[in-house]
């Protein structure tokens, strides 16, 4: 005669839910041995990636930093040939860095001090369409190609791009100065309109600015016109 099977407890019923998922899963990766070493590989393969990829990255960020800081020191001790090197080695060694876009800013400026307004024009255009970092910088940028189009006559592209100087960044000490020449270069092309805007503008927003008094003189001018 059989015995009754005995009851088990809720502690032997988790032991055997326990055993019996072990097992399972022990099967499982038996069965796929390989798929489980190929995913474990690829995983382990793209975080050693990753750790390669951001050494690199900072390396070379300081890198181009400490390049760029050589160029900006010969820049101020107005060595422009020096400086010129280190900037083009910048650009060729370190392309999309932060500090290359910078470079590129004080290329532009290094041949606008040398007189060479094409080139520079050049330099600046290529900074503000790849730079994304200082608003300040940015707007320094926009004035710097704006002014290499006001030495080339073209006054009205000029205007435009000051006025995006002043713009990128309205709290730039040098904000109420953009607007200023800007509508200068208005002036000069005899669209007084677009003129007595940005004079009325530097009057209402920048009151205490070194521009404003220059500016109502501007206005008064333009009235009599």
């Amino acid at each position: 005669m059989l015995k009754p099977q005995k009851k088990l407890t809720k502690k032997e019923l988790k032991e055997d839910k326990f055993v019996e998922t072990a097992m399972k899963t022990r099967a499982y990766i038996e069965d796929n041995i390989k798929q489980v070493s190929i995913i474990t590989g690829v995983v382990f393969g793209a975080f050693l990636l990753i750790m390669v990829y951001n050494y690199v990255h900072s390396a070379t960020v300081a890198e181009s930093a400490t390049l760029l800081g050589e160029a900006q020191l010969e820049y101020q001790n107005m060595n422009y040939t020096k400086a010129t090197a280190l900037l083009n080695r910048l650009s060729e060694e370190y392309p999309g860095t932060d500090a290359a876009d910078q470079g590129l800013f004080l290329m532009g400026n290094l041949y606008f001090q040398q007189g060479k307004i094409d080139l520079a024009a050049k330099q600046f255009k290529n900074f503000i369409d790849s730079y994304n970092g200082s608003d300040i910088l940015m707007a320094s940028g926009y004035a710097g190609y704006a002014a290499c189009l006001e030495a080339q006559n073209k006054s009205k592209e000029a205007a435009e791009y000051y006025v995006k100087a002043q713009k990128a960044n309205p709290e730039f000490v040098e904000a109420s100065n953009y607007l200023y020449l800007a509508a200068l270069n208005y002036i000069t092309v005899n669209d007084y309109q677009s003129a007595e805007t940005l004079l009325r503008q530097i009057v209402e927003d920048y009151p205490e600015a070194q521009r404003m008094q220059d500016a109502e003189a501007q206005l008064i001018l333009i009235a009599k016109k």
